[in-house]
């Protein structure tokens, strides 16, 4: 198989964001750990997008100088387009983000992976087509084992801890990595996935940046850039949460449909939980672990009910 067909198969697209998810899923214990180490959100934020961004422009350097890089014509609805893009991008962590400072973790969670059925929502409308019954099916299941997993069940979790503000904030994160993913898969599809990634990233972390300075303040800007010890947590949450799955999803969305995309992405939470078992040695009940299992079984769902995988295919 050659390049070009490889990388328009609906298998390899499938793997490469299953990939984005699983790189997704390590942020919630980088974040973890430095917060522990004593690194204020404001700051995490600003490195994760600052230094994602500067990885991704080594990247490109490196790639522009070996390859002959493609002419780009850039318009006004290019420019919109991408930009758009990358403040939905900035949007889902700074909404999550500031969750959690009204909601139990538990419950930021289970309500940022509402973006499973969202994301077939958005296609649904966006296409004018009733999604299919395995998607349906799909998300059902995998909404049922995100509240399992996410260990919303079996807690102390009492009703007034359930802000209406954090609960916002938890939907429109969700809403917004639904758009996202929607976003990657249509918009400027005629750039190169790189080059595309590099300008999505750009207008996420100015984006950033203004609302930490705008609500912080500027010295947590200049912290998160200048501050040597938080590298040690900025560099990896750059790669991992930034450089990373961008590229992935910009190669991988395009070929597949939103709803099958988001679905592929709820991969995320069962690595989450196993990272915070093995490296927090967080205490991970049997219930979780059975919403990790009910999730996956979820994810494989519409390729075990549809006869060809290329049902993921936008028809």
């Amino acid at each position: 198989m050659n390049p070009k067909t490889l990388m328009s198969s609906v298998l390899f697209c499938s793997i490469l964001v299953l990939l984005a998810s699983c790189s997704y899923a390590v942020l919630s214990t980088i974040v973890s750990l430095a917060v522990r180490a004593g690194y204020g959100i404001p700051v995490v934020l600003v490195g994760k997008f600052f230094y994602g961004w500067i990885i991704l422009f080594i990247i490109v350097l490196i790639v522009f100088a070996l390859y002959k890089h493609q002419r780009i014509s850039w318009n006004k609805k290019r420019i919109l387009s991408l930009a758009g893009t990358g403040v939905v991008m900035a949007l889902v962590t700074v909404c999550y983000f500031n969750s959690l400072g009204y909601l139990p973790i538990s419950l930021a969670v289970v309500l940022l992976f509402q973006y499973s059925w969202m994301g077939v929502v958005i296609e649904s409308i966006a296409n004018r087509r009733l999604p299919s019954k395995s998607k349906i099916i799909s998300c059902l299941v995998i909404i049922t084992g995100t509240i399992l997993a996410g260990g919303i069940l079996g807690s102390s979790l009492s009703i007034s801890e359930m802000n209406l503000i954090g609960i916002l904030l938890g939907l429109s994160a969700a809403f917004c990595y639904a758009l996202f993913v929607f976003l990657s898969g249509r918009v400027s599809t005629d750039m190169s996935p790189l080059s595309k990634s590099f300008s999505i990233s750009t207008s996420g972390m100015l984006f950033v940046m203004l609302f930490v300075g705008a609500v912080y303040g500027g010295t947590f800007v200049l912290e998160g850039i200048t501050n040597v010890g938080s590298l040690a947590y900025s560099l990896p949450l750059g790669l991992f949460g930034i450089a990373i799955p961008i590229i992935l999803l910009a190669v991988g969305a395009p070929k597949l449909s939103t709803g099958m995309a988001t679905i592929l992405n709820s991969a995320e939470l069962p690595l989450e939980v196993l990272l915070a078992a093995v490296i927090i040695l967080e205490q991970v009940s049997p219930l979780r672990w059975v919403g990790v299992l009910i999730i996956l079984f979820g994810i494989a769902l519409p390729y075990l009910i549809e006869k060809w995988i290329v049902s993921g295919l936008e028809e």
